[in-house]
């Protein structure tokens, strides 16, 4: 499937996260439950306590031995 270019446009922005359980949305900075602890953060559903998101920082490559 094709996007139109031209076709309208959805409203809401690219950074608006949604419950895969309860249908809530809202963007990440705006009413989802942030849990950091080190290197891990959590998103949680403010409305069911879903996780709608868990992920680890990365480290950063390692630069190449040439």
């Amino acid at each position: 499937m094709n996007a139109d270019a031209n076709g309208p446009r959805s409203v809401r922005g690219k950074s608006v996260l949604f419950c895969a359980e309860c249908s809530f949305e809202n963007p990440v900075s705006e009413g989802w439950l942030v849990v950091s602890d080190g290197d891990e953060r959590t998103i949680v559903c403010p409305e069911c306590g879903h996780v709608a998101d868990h992920r680890t920082e990365r480290s950063a490559p390692a630069p190449r031995a040439d």
